[in-house]
C-alpha cells in the first residue's frame, strides 16, 4: 500500500486548476476527460496481463481525477443554470433539480399570498358577523 499511496500523491489533479480551465472553456475539460478515460481503459487491459504494479496503482488514481473533473463540469453547468434562470421572467420554469431541496412539508406549504387569501363564504360571513369590540368602563 506505501507504493500505491506515494503513486497516488504524485499527480492527480487540483481542483483549482480545473475550475480555471472551465472558466474559460468546456472543451478543454471534455478533451481532458476522455484522455482519462482512454488511460483507465489502457490500465485495465494492463491490469489483465499482470502488468507492474506501479501501473495497476494508478487506475484508483485516474478514476478519482475522472470523479473531479466530472464534478466540475457539472458544477460549473448548474452554475451556469442558475444564472439563467436567476431572471425574474424565466423563474416559473426553474427546473425541479435547481429549485431547493428543503423537506417536503416546507416544500409543500402555502406562500404568504395563499395563506391571507379568503374564499367567498369566508368573505360574506366576515361582512354579516364582524368580529365584536367590546369596551370595558371603569
Amino acid at each position: 500500500w506505501g507504493f500505491c499511496t506515494l503513486l497516488s500523491r504524485m499527480s492527480y489533479i487540483k481542483v483549482k486548476e480545473l475550475r480555471s480551465t472551465a472558466s474559460n472553456n468546456k472543451e478543454a475539460l471534455m478533451k481532458q476527460l476522455t484522455e482519462l478515460k482512454k488511460e483507465l481503459s489502457q490500465l485495465r487491459v494492463a491490469k489483465q496481463v499482470n502488468a507492474a504494479p506501479s501501473k495497476i496503482c494508478k487506475i484508483g488514481l485516474i478514476r478519482k481525477n475522472i470523479a473531479r473533473v466530472l464534478t466540475v463540469l457539472n458544477q460549473t453547468e448548474r452554475e451556469n443554470l442558475r444564472k439563467f434562470y436567476s431572471d425574474k421572467k424565466v423563474s416559473k420554469a426553474t427546473p425541479k433539480s435547481l429549485k431547493p431541496k428543503l423537506t417536503k412539508k416546507r416544500r409543500l406549504a402555502l406562500k404568504a399570498n395563499e395563506k391571507s387569501r379568503k374564499t367567498r363564504h369566508q368573505i360574506r360571513l366576515a361582512a354579516k358577523f364582524p368580529k365584536r369590540v367590546f369596551a370595558v368602563k371603569i
